[in-house]
């Protein structure tokens, strides 16, 4: 991918495309695929992506929200701490329904997790102390977004510079960046 935006971002959200495949025992559907319906990126091409074309994006001050699964936690805290970054919160959504793999419990949240360098950006006043680390929000579409988290950061930072990377859904005030942009999109009435 190559660098054509100039502009500056307070606000990063990022959900990179992890290294996995969808779960399950494919009996039922034998010619139903284990890969996932997009590309992903090993962990090691994700850092790289992220120093390449990602970051460059961010203003001198900055926050990221980086999407993760359990699966790559540990490597998520990892890639953004060896940038220089501080995490402020672990951020859950709680989508109340999930996976069991090996038919054992259900993975029912993902983490969005929230950094910033090298100071955090002040909130908005009237943010302070109103929401909580975790977001319920049902789960819709594979790897789809909740819309509460766009709200949840808009209403932290209401006039802040945003991007949604690897985005697939067009919203009010975010610039895009990816592959997929706009495929969750909603149609439109001529």
């Amino acid at each position: 991918m190559e660098q054509h935006l100039s502009k500056k971002y307070e606000i990063l959200m990022i959900d990179p495309p992890w290294p996995k495949k969808k779960g399950g025992i494919r009996k039922i559907a034998p010619n139903q695929t284990r890969m996932l319906d997009y590309p992903t990126l090993s962990i090691k091409k994700i850092a790289i992506l992220l120093d390449d074309h990602i970051l460059p994006l961010a203003s001198e001050q900055h926050t990221v929200f980086l999407w993760t699964i359990d699966q790559f936690l540990h490597e998520s805290e990892q890639i953004m701490e060896q940038r220089g970054y501080k995490r402020h919160a672990r951020i859950i959504w709680d989508k109340g329904n999930g996976v069991a793999p090996a038919f054992t419990i259900r993975y029912t949240h993902e983490y969005l997790l929230w950094y910033y360098k090298p100071k955090m950006l002040r909130i908005c006043r009237d943010a302070r102390g109103k929401l909580t680390t975790v977001i319920q929000s049902p789960n819709r579409q594979h790897s789809r977004k909740p819309d509460k988290a766009y709200d949840y950061i808009n209403f932290l930072y209401p006039d802040a510079s945003k991007i949604d990377i690897f985005s697939r859904e067009k919203r009010t005030g975010w610039d895009q960046w990816g592959s997929e942009c706009g495929k969750f999109d909603r149609p439109t009435l001529c």
